[in-house]
């Protein structure tokens, strides 16, 4: 179709439409032109590992945040220590140079011996199990606000793992434990534990752990299957011992130190959102575990059970390492004390 418009009148149309698209052109092109805003705030984000569900889980916290946030908190994941060891990092989430980092719990218990207790053995079923029991309203308040007398806020618990124990000679039953070095994280429960079937602990970082097995300065550790796959240590053993008779379980903590720079608003988005992903990550750590088993069975892997025999001998020489190493500590006894009431009272 074709519009003729003649006369002054028609030209001052026809003047004024130009002028007008012109103009939306010209907005157009300037907004898209325009750089995205900058956050107001960063929330840098650490990990020990990489590519397994606890890296997972801080990438669910970051889509989350940086979406409910509208942009405002930029989150930066910072994983394979790369924000400096275990201890070093916590440090820096209570000085608020770190704000956020994600861990086993016992790496938290140089600050509180209490965030030790969740690795008494068999103080669980199993994996399930404990992450039914950490569901409980009033264990997972209990835990979120442990350390925020020391500068950290709990964001969130989850069992990951458990412990699979790896030496240069694999172990088949409770006397090949005997006289062996083992890497532990440093907590009392896991030098008990060791104690008890004739091995010597050695506190150890991950970073140092990887030296140390390499080196042969230590003959093997406990850890989780993301360890032994994602560090490709099946070129130390290809053999594992699963007992089930720790847990590993992730602490998520954020920097109160930060959380107070924040407006209300975002302090609540970043607490809340982050608590939310743990509620909904069982899933990701079953899916995790499965593919880890499977991996590691690809790569020539076994994993190894003690008899049925040797696992009650094994529960008996760890059934009073709670009570042990709560002697005398008030405080360490009670945390016991409700975590087990807890466990007890969650099918």
């Amino acid at each position: 179709m074709r519009i003729r418009i003649t006369g002054s009148k028609g030209r001052l149309v026809v003047h004024a439409t130009a002028l007008l698209l012109v103009l939306a052109l010209t907005i157009v092109c300037l907004s898209a032109a325009k750089p995205a805003q900058a956050a107001e705030f960063t929330l840098k984000f650490g990990l020990s590992a990489a590519e397994d569900a606890e890296h997972t889980m801080v990438k669910m916290i970051k889509e989350a945040v940086e979406t409910k946030s509208k942009g405002r908190i930029e989150v930066q994941i910072y994983p394979r220590g790369q924000l400096g060891s275990q201890s070093a990092t916590i440090q820096g989430v209570q000085s608020g140079t770190v704000e956020g980092f994600l861990t086993p719990f016992d790496f938290y218990a140089g600050i509180d011996p209490r965030m030790g207790v969740l690795s008494f053995p068999f103080l669980f079923k199993d994996r399930g199990h404990a992450n039914r029991t950490l569901a409980d309203p009033a264990v997972a308040q209990k835990l979120t606000s442990l350390l925020e007398s020391k500068g950290i806020v709990g964001c969130g618990q989850i069992a990951t793992a458990d412990v699979r124990y790896m030496t240069r000679n694999p172990i088949h039953k409770i006397a090949d434990f005997e006289g062996k070095k083992l890497r532990i994280n440093g907590t009392d429960a896991e030098k008990e534990r060791f104690r008890r079937v004739g091995a010597t602990a050695i506190p150890m970082n991950l970073a140092d752990m990887l030296t140390a097995l390499q080196n042969k300065t230590i003959d093997g550790s406990g850890s989780g299957m993301t360890i032994w796959v994602n560090f490709n240590l099946e070129t130390v053993s290809k053999e594992l011992l699963q007992i089930e008779d720790t847990l590993i379980v992730a602490y998520c903590a954020l920097s109160k130190k930060w959380l107070d720079t924040l407006p209300a608003d975002l302090r609540e988005v970043v607490i809340s959102e982050s608590r939310a992903v743990f509620s909904r990550s069982t899933k990701v750590t079953d899916d995790f575990m499965a593919s880890l088993t499977k991996k590691w069975e690809e790569r020539g892997g076994k994993i190894n059970r003690l008899s049925d025999a040797e696992m009650k001998v094994i529960r008996d020489k760890f059934a009073t390492v709670g009570t042990t190493i709560t002697e005398g500590k008030p405080e360490l006894r009670a945390m016991y004390n409700e975590l087990k009431a807890a466990s007890d009272r969650t099918p």
